[in-house]
């Protein structure tokens, strides 16, 4: 399960390191690294490991996913799989980081199954209009 918060940057090639912490939970099971992106909701990109998404894309209902489904066009048009390099970087694919107005500066946030990666100033300024306890006792926390 992803948790917790990491700042970093892209390098000058667009290329990303995946926070170490996060890196063991998109490994397959015979130690590669399979994982992809895809868009988010709020304009950041979301990063799940391949064996993760495939169980997601399959519990989607026929019905849901039917070729006049705008929804399944945007989601499935926005799933690119992740390349390492040798280093462990990742190029960010050029639509994705558009949409997500990411330029240098990321946060990469754990949300359970999946990792949520924003444009910093982005991420920020939406924290900004939270109530933090009214979103916790949505939680039950």
């Amino acid at each position: 399960m992803f948790k917790g918060v990491f700042e970093h940057q892209l390098d000058d090639k667009n290329r990303l390191r995946i926070p170490s912490k996060f890196k063991k939970e998109l490994t397959g099971e015979h130690g590669e690294k399979t994982y992809s992106f895809f868009r988010g909701m709020n304009r950041c990109i979301c990063v799940m490991a391949d064996e993760d998404l495939d169980e997601t894309l399959g519990a989607l209902s026929e019905e849901g996913i039917s070729e006049s489904s705008q929804a399944s066009t945007l989601f499935f048009g926005s799933i690119f799989s992740a390349e390492e390099d040798a280093q462990g970087r990742v190029v960010l694919p050029a639509a994705l980081k558009k949409m997500a107005g990411i330029k240098k500066d990321v946060v990469t946030l754990g949300r359970g199954r999946r990792l949520e990666i924003w444009a910093a100033e982005r991420y920020y300024e939406y924290l900004e209009g939270i109530d933090y306890d009214a979103e916790l006792k949505k939680l039950g926390i």
